[in-house]
């Protein structure tokens, strides 16, 4: 693993972590959810790595290792942190596809990217997106997402929703980089993506790979559903695996999840 930064468009640094397996190889760039950071992704970038796929994955910004550059969180500035991010990926891979993926919140900032941008990726892989929600705040923190921009917020999901495995469910316990309560200025931008998602689903016309938790209490897996029936891509796979939790990749037999995710770029890569 290699450890970089860039430059944001506010001159923000932030840091983010590559897993290198070749000049011409097909590359993945990794978005992470509401509380997580991208050493969650960890077991999946060293899995994609031995595939011979690059892998990069970046803390957004005011989460994990880039706690710190909190400043002008927006949809619009997350956009272009990304977009910054794959121009640095397309230099040093001119010749590779290039794909996102996002876990659950990462799912959402991934479709949201798309009422900014268009045709700079080859295929989007979208793990249990939160483009629908089960999670519910009290009244007292809804007011604060509306008139108290500066309070921190719980966020209202527990340990055991995220995975069933206890190799994990210690990891994240005892996670110091882990975000369990949100600037409420954050949740607010994050509640106002939602109204970008239907312009930005009918731009979205390259290959989606969407997979599903059977068992999901954070997000509405009917309601992304019926948002993939939608979507207008001519390509565009659903995977749904019925005992698994919202974080498939920690799931015990998370190696069918990965495999899944190898065989779906390569196929897209070398067809």
């Amino acid at each position: 693993m290699q450890v970089g930064q860039f430059e944001a468009e506010d001159s923000s640094q932030l840091y983010y972590d590559c897993w290198p397996a070749g000049r011409d190889e097909p590359c993945v760039i990794y978005l992470h959810g509401l509380e997580s950071h991208m050493g969650w992704f960890m077991n999946l970038a060293e899995f994609l790595e031995s595939k011979n796929i690059n892998v990069y994955a970046f803390d957004r910004r005011g989460s994990g290792v880039n706690k710190n550059s909190s400043r002008n969180f927006s949809s619009r500035y997350i956009s272009d942190d990304l977009k910054i991010f794959i121009d640095l990926v397309r230099k040093d891979h001119p010749d590779s596809r290039i794909f996102l993926i996002g876990l659950c919140l990462g799912g959402k900032i991934a479709v949201d990217f798309f009422s900014y941008h268009k045709n700079c990726l080859d295929g989007l892989i979208l793990i249990s997106p939160s483009l629908e929600n089960k999670l519910k705040f009290s009244l007292p923190d809804k007011l604060s997402i509306l008139f108290r921009p500066n309070s921190m917020l719980k966020v209202p999901i527990k340990d055991e929703m995220f995975t069933s495995n206890e190799k994990w469910l210690k990891y994240i316990k005892k996670d110091s980089l882990r975000l369990r309560y949100i600037p409420a200025q954050h949740l607010l931008e994050i509640a106002k993506m939602g109204r970008h998602i239907k312009k930005a689903s009918g731009n979205i016309r390259l290959p989606v790979l969407l997979m599903l938790a059977g068992i999901d209490e954070i997000i509405d897996t009917g309601g992304v559903k019926r948002w993939y029936k939608k979507l207008p891509s001519r390509d565009k796979t659903l995977k749904f695996y019925k005992d698994y939790h919202h974080i498939l990749t920690f799931e015990k037999d998370a190696s069918r999840v990965m495999e899944d995710i190898v065989v779906w770029i390569k196929d897209r890569t070398y067809a």
